[in-house]
């Protein structure tokens, strides 16, 4: 959950936490999580997982984890992960130009697809993986819209769109929890 549904009204970048202080791509992703898929019963933080997109493959592993494929479809360009309260994955990716988010939807329970027109550079992010906070977190999804930053949020399915910041903003390259304990957005700059 971001308070108040806006970004503090003073900056304060510093480091990303965890797996999310690693490098990434428009190809892979690097995000902190349980000990297996769908057991949160060690808490978010067990081990740092890895996301690679391959071909048409979406592919995830971790040190206790074997490489599997969450997805495939033809046509993805980039992508981010992250895992909800259940330890469910939650897949931002660009598909043939179009946003899209895949995620569990206990409403259908079922994962669903849900698109995002207009967007780019869609990023997710489990807001606050410390164990203490799992009632109060959120998946949160963010992407850029003529040159503003949105965000999505669990709670509401994803479906209310909240402005952050106008931009103008060429591209969101990741977000995540940072050593301070915010939530915190890398915007993609013009060089």
């Amino acid at each position: 959950m971001i308070p108040g549904n806006s970004l503090t009204l003073i900056p304060v970048p510093t480091s990303f936490s965890g797996a999310r202080a690693l490098t990434v791509t428009r190809t892979v992703d690097y995000e902190d999580g349980g000990i297996a898929i769908q057991d949160p019963s060690q808490g978010s933080n067990y081990q740092r997982w890895r996301g690679r997109l391959i071909g048409d493959d979406i592919i995830l592993d971790a040190p206790e984890v074997e490489p599997f494929t969450v997805f495939s479809a033809p046509g993805i360009t980039e992508f981010s992960f992250t895992f909800d309260q259940n330890m469910r994955p939650a897949i931002a990716y660009v598909q043939a130009g179009v946003a899209k988010l895949r995620w569990f939807d206990s409403a259908a329970n079922a994962q669903v697809i849900t698109t995002y027109p207009g967007a780019i550079t869609p990023r997710v992010t489990l807001d606050d993986k410390r164990f203490t906070q799992t009632s109060s977190s959120d998946v949160i999804l963010g992407y850029v819209r003529d040159g503003a930053l949105y965000y999505r949020q669990q709670r509401d399915r994803y479906t209310v769109e909240r402005l952050l910041d106008p931009g103008p903003h060429i591209g969101l390259v990741k977000i995540g929890f940072n050593v301070k304990l915010s939530l915190q957005f890398l915007m993609e700059i013009k060089r």
